[in-house]
């Protein structure tokens, strides 16, 4: 492994539901097209949160959601963009911190590729 960042939140006491964004800036997707969002996260730790992922274009709900590791490995997430007449021109990435008291949701390797997403 080489050096790197990754974007975390960690769990300390006194601060639950406290909230953390990153909001990437997408420019020149093209309309009515396919595209993939890849990235790797994980959740450690008991009662750790949630992370959720928003698009721009659809603000209501989340597009992609997790609130429990089945272990505190990181693992990939992918998520389809289908671009209509008007284009996504963000995605942002929301972790709420839970109740637990130890533990970290991270986000790392975020990749925007255009067309459908890759089988594993």
């Amino acid at each position: 492994q080489g050096d790197g960042y990754y974007m975390a939140v960690p769990a300390f006491v006194g601060h639950k539901n406290d909230m953390g964004r990153l909001k990437l800036l997408l420019t020149d997707l093209k309309p009515k097209s396919s595209y993939c969002l890849i990235f790797s996260y994980r959740l450690a730790g008991e009662k750790v949160g949630k992370l959720r992922v928003f698009l721009a274009n659809k603000k209501t709900a989340p597009v992609w959601e997790e609130n429990k590791g089945k272990d505190e490995k990181w693992r990939t997430a992918k998520i389809e963009i289908f671009q209509g007449a008007e284009t996504t021109n963000s995605v942002t990435f929301e972790s709420e911190r839970g109740k637990g008291k130890t533990g970290e949701i991270g986000v790392d390797n975020v990749i925007l590729i255009s067309g459908l997403c890759p089988e594993d």
